[in-house]
């Protein structure tokens, strides 16, 4: 996926809050009972990373804990 695409998809998923716009939105869960939002910035950081990364694991393990989620 390129950059642009990535862009596009982030400026349709966070163009509205109505269901009749935007039908849903993606967030991350990170254990059983924990996880967080993703605002427009967090999503194009986690699709550039699922489009490009060299080591998955790592690359998301970093990317949960700078959002400081536990």
């Amino acid at each position: 996926m390129t950059k642009k695409r990535i862009l596009q998809l982030a400026d349709f998923f966070y163009s509205s809050d109505s269901v009749e716009e935007v039908p849903l939105r993606i967030c991350c869960e990170t254990g059983r009972y924990s996880g967080f939002s993703l605002d427009r910035e967090k999503f194009v950081r986690l699709f550039t990373i699922l489009t490009r990364s060299k080591s998955l694991k790592d690359d998301l393990q970093a990317f949960v804990e700078a959002t400081g989620a536990k």
